[in-house]
């Protein structure tokens, strides 16, 4: 007989043993009597129940806790994950802003001492700026096609001057036009003032080549090109882009930098000597 049998055997007899001793005492004591030896006798095996009670209850809240702690512990394994990814990208972002910064640093240095700061003086009727006149001439050495711009990007160019004062053209005039290219592809095209979209504040980017992947939301700076504006001055992103009237060529609605309902102050590059 292996000892697991015996021990079986063994709490038999004892149940037995504890059963008998109920009765006897039972029959030959008052109900005070019995009470007593059975709650001496079952005591401890009441405790014996309410330890395995409490030993299971933990057992699963355990198991509970455990699957509990297992989620947690995978979805913040995701979200570190999510932050390094993010980290990674405002390092690269970084990384290319610093690069950028050195290069319009290097791009500006010059310009900076060629730049006069001017107040707008008046302006033609109406809510757009698409000619006004600004409080600085050529006593400040303004000249005629001097590049016109504001800390948001570029506003246009002077188009006719005094001693005194200055009229500065706008980009958005249908009178306009300014070498550009897409700061992503660096591919080469035309902004032109357009009478509609003059209305709307806007621009238009022409000769856009057939095989030039443009998106929405390219920028689009100054090429530099004509000699007018200087090269990497921002004219604003790109919004939509379409098929013009005949179908066979494309063009781009620019959202300009800057917003030409609000002009107040404006930065002047005087042209090198």
């Amino acid at each position: 007989m292996d000892k697991k049998r015996k021990l079986i055997i063994i709490v038999l007899c004892i149940t037995v043993l504890v059963f008998a001793f109920m009765g006897i005492t039972f029959a030959t004591s008052d109900s005070g009597a019995v009470n007593n030896a059975v709650n001496v006798i079952l005591s401890p095996f009441q405790r014996m129940f309410t330890a395995m009670g409490e030993g299971t209850k933990d057992f699963f809240t355990y198991i509970r806790d455990m699957k509990t702690y297992k989620e947690e512990n995978i979805d913040l394994k995701d979200r570190v994950a999510g932050l390094e990814r993010e980290v990674r990208e405002l390092s690269s972002l970084k990384a290319e802003n610093e690069r950028l910064r050195s290069v319009l640093d290097l791009k500006l240095q010059d310009a900076e001492s060629r730049m006069i700061v001017s107040e707008v003086k008046s302006k033609e009727p109406g809510n757009w700026f698409y000619v006004f006149t600004i409080d600085k001439g050529t006593n400040h050495g303004i000249q005629k096609d001097d590049a016109v711009m504001t800390n948001q990007g570029l506003v246009g160019k002077v188009s006719d001057v005094g001693s005194s004062w200055a009229e500065v053209t706008t980009i958005i005039d249908s009178e306009s036009s300014v070498g550009a290219i897409i700061s992503r592809t660096q591919d080469i095209a035309i902004a032109d003032g357009d009478m509609t979209l003059a209305e709307q504040g806007k621009c238009r980017l022409n000769y856009i080549k057939s095989d030039l992947s443009l998106v929405a939301g390219d920028t689009v700076e100054t090429s530099g090109l004509g000699g007018v504006y200087p090269k990497g001055i921002l004219i604003g992103t790109v919004s939509e882009i379409k098929n013009d009237s005949s179908g066979y060529t494309r063009y781009a609605v620019i959202e300009t930098a800057v917003d030409f309902e609000k002009i107040r102050e404006v930065i002047v590059i005087k042209s090198e000597e």
